[in-house]
């Protein structure tokens, strides 16, 4: 078959008739099932030991401290091993580590730090895992279905990520928290084992940047790690579109936190909901994402990734700004905010999908995980200052006042784009 012929046909089923990306997607599906049971299993865990909100907050927010401290030097070590190696050792070390979690907890001698290790070390190979899942999906497709491979990616990640959430608690109610950790400990030896079964072919040329290096020079061998982390932001610098985003979307995240610190009250206060009521809200956001996910798999290819992009920003901000109607009206509020978090969900693989694309099309292989991992450490860097403003102004701004403003923002944030002629000439 040849290329013309690969990128005109798109789909799911064009996707998973390459067996090599089918059992990379199976592996990558169960690990995500995996990470949302020993989530939901870890705070529990810890509520139970101390009763404690503040501690289920605390480890959940622990998560996110090893990839902005350490996620350069992952990605910058993922470019020098191979990355099916590295993610089957992170899947590997994940099992082991929920199994001690589950022997600590079946013999009674778990305590709350051992919980906080557990989890910085699990944050840790997940710093590895990420960009080397990143670098190997360009191996196993071809430039034509990188859009919709990304796409379904992000879809069924979301749906088993879903998933898991409705399992663990069916299964910390059906067989305790021992039983629960100990299958998903089985899951990441699962996931371990499917990926070991993939069928890596060699780096392609096609997605290497011209060499630069003098007819008959040898291959510059590995300098420093930190030299090699300098080395993929020269290169973020050479791609203007890769740069101007990832600032963009950092700007994205720190506008999305509000929502997200929030939404416990909001949901309480604002939408007269319990618990049920802020399930349903993460579900249909969820849902959302699953639903872009899918669109953009089976029609994204038909139009600019430069309008996704836009479109998808505009979608989220706005429906993000509407999620505070509900304050102003009296009927079914549970109902319209659900619909609003549909939208956003919608939005974001709009919004992320076909710069994921971009960024693989043009980044050497040698560099992906360092220049993913570069990206993803921008993006979370603004995570804790939005918590933390998130919180402070909420003391003396209403929660609706702060959701329009914070999306309206947003979306204002895509104009910046529509009147980059460099970004709309490049994401074709």
């Amino acid at each position: 078959m040849s290329e013309s012929t690969v990128v005109q046909k798109q789909g799911i089923f064009e996707l998973l008739r390459n067996r090599s990306y089918a059992q990379f997607m199976l592996a990558r599906t169960i690990s995500r099932f995996g990470d949302s049971v020993d989530s939901i299993a870890y705070g529990w865990m810890v509520y139970l030991l101390t009763g404690s909100k503040l501690l289920m907050g605390t480890l959940m927010a622990v998560n996110f401290l090893p990839n902005i401290l350490f996620g350069l030097f992952a990605g910058a070590m993922v470019d020098r091993m191979s990355p099916q190696k590295v993610i089957m050792l992170a899947y590997a070390g994940r099992g082991t580590l929920v199994g001690l979690t589950a022997l600590l907890f079946s013999l009674g001698e778990l305590q709350v730090w051992h919980l906080f290790v557990m989890t910085v070390l699990v944050s840790l190979l997940e710093c590895f895992a990420t960009p080397a899942e990143t670098s190997s999906v360009p191996r196993l497709l071809p430039p034509g279905l990188l859009l919709s491979g990304n796409a379904l990616s992000s879809s069924i990640a979301r749906m088993s990520e879903l998933a898991g959430i409705a399992a663990a608690g069916a299964l910390i109610a059906g067989a305790g928290i021992a039983w629960t950790l100990w299958i998903d400990a089985a899951l990441f030896g699962a996931s371990a084992f499917f990926m070991a079964k993939v069928v890596f072919p060699g780096i392609r040329p096609d997605v290497v940047l011209e060499d630069t290096s003098e007819p008959g020079e040898a291959a510059a061998p590995h300098g420093s790690l930190f030299s090699e982390i300098i080395e993929a932001f020269r290169f973020l610098r050479t791609i203007p579109v890769l740069l101007m985003t990832s600032f963009l979307f950092a700007f994205v995240n720190f506008c999305l936190m509000p929502f997200n610190v929030l939404r416990t009250p909001y949901v309480t206060e604002i939408l007269n909901a319990g618990a049920g009521g802020l399930s349903l809200l993460s579900g249909m956001m969820v849902a959302g994402m699953v639903l872009g996910g899918l669109w953009l798999t089976n029609w994204g290819s038909n139009y600019r990734k430069s309008l996704l992009v836009i479109l998808g920003i505009v979608m989220l901000g706005l429906s993000y700004a509407m999620t505070a109607l509900p304050a102003y009206i009296g009927q079914y509020p549970l109902a319209v905010a659900a619909v609003f978090a549909l939208l956003m969900g919608f939005g974001i693989p709009l919004a992320t999908t076909p710069l994921a694309s971009y960024m693989m099309e043009v980044t050497p292989s040698g560099m992906l995980g360092r220049v993913s991992a570069f990206q993803s450490m921008l993006c979370l860097s603004a995570v804790p200052l939005g918590s933390l403003l998130s919180g402070a102004i909420a003391e003396w701004v209403p929660m609706p006042i702060l959701f329009i403003g914070f999306g309206v923002a947003m979306a204002l944030s895509a104009a910046g784009l529509i009147m980059s002629p460099t970004f709309r000439r490049v994401l074709k």
